[in-house]
């Protein structure tokens, strides 16, 4: 199928204060979350600046993958639809229907296929494009890209230059923890997400042969408080424990599971995760995410290429 559009698709977040609480009042429609749960959410936001900069990070990506598309020779224009806030999903869809754009390549912000099926962006287009005034609208996906080389070298170009606050001879032994966002277990081998802690581990082994580094784990992070049942683990401030235990001096956390910073980020990991790494007395050092790494817009631009030419 030949495309004529490219579909950013994120999960999406406030832009500004007013808009925090009504984002978790839909966030969080229908399952009974008290109100006091809510007004400590809302705080979150707060001492992250009182938004997030999810939305402005992925409208940046959007206009240097343009840029990068055109240079390139393809002319194909980007659009953002977020699943869970504005721009949403629906509107933007309404909006390239209305531009008589049919065939378009859905580009999920995330590298890893089976949080693509976790965050339900393929079930979400699918749905819309179901709906009578979208007739016609379809898509194809680029999604499972966690280990192409470029993403590799972006990553390990941004844990390089954390390292690079550290004095020579403690770069080496600094234990490195690769975060992931903690999803409920799944036992089904037949569900997608059964791949995810496939996936996490994979990319994770990647970018430490690509730094030569061979202290490093896996954990996972921002399991709702509310949760039932199992989640993926270990979780992070579990892991940070067990090295205070060993005597370790500091931690760099690498959030491998994220592309571009939000509440997830600057509060699950930059606040919360921090403050119990600094509590058991170590240094808390963290690698930007890459979403605005120059290799990363090179990389999604050859991979539309790529799809584009492909017969």
């Amino acid at each position: 199928m030949n495309f004529d559009h490219v579909l950013l698709i994120g999960h999406g977040a406030p832009v500004s204060a007013e808009e925090v609480v009504p984002y978790l009042r839909s966030m969080n429609a229908g399952k009974n979350v008290p109100e006091k749960r809510l007004a400590a959410l809302a705080r979150h936001y707060e001492l992250i600046g009182g938004a997030s900069p999810y939305n402005t990070q992925v409208l940046d990506f959007k206009g240097r993958l343009e840029r990068e598309l055109s240079a390139a020779g393809l002319d194909l224009p980007v659009f953002m639809g977020m699943k869970n806030w504005s721009p949403f999903l629906k509107k933007s869809l309404a909006e390239i229907h209305l531009k008589g754009f049919r065939d378009g390549l859905a580009v999920p912000l995330t590298p890893y296929r089976s949080a693509v099926c976790g965050a339900g962006y393929k079930e979400s287009l699918k749905i819309l494009c179901s709906e009578q005034e979208m007739e016609g609208l379809r898509y194809q996906f680029i999604e499972g890209w966690y280990d192409e080389e470029l993403f590799i070298q972006a990553e390990s170009e941004e844990i390089a230059a954390a390292l690079g606050a550290l004095p020579p001879s403690a770069r080496s032994e600094i234990p490195i923890l690769f975060s992931f966002h903690s999803l409920p277990i799944h036992r089904h081998r037949t569900d997608p997400l059964f791949h995810y802690p496939g996936e996490a581990y994979a990319a994770s082994a990647l970018v430490a042969k690509q730094l030569r580094h061979s202290r490093w784990s896996v954990v996972y992070q921002s399991c709702p408080v509310s949760s039932k049942g199992g989640w993926l683990g270990p979780g992070i401030e579990e892991e940070a424990r067990a090295l205070a235990l060993r005597n370790e001096k500091r931690v760099l956390v690498v959030p491998l599971g994220f592309l571009c910073d939000h509440a997830e980020i600057l509060y699950d990991l930059d606040h919360a995760a921090r403050g119990v790494i600094e509590k058991a007395g170590m240094q808390y050092l963290r690698a930007r995410t890459v979403l605005s790494h120059p290799k990363i817009t090179v990389l999604l631009r050859m991979l539309i290429e790529a799809q584009h030419f492909k017969r």
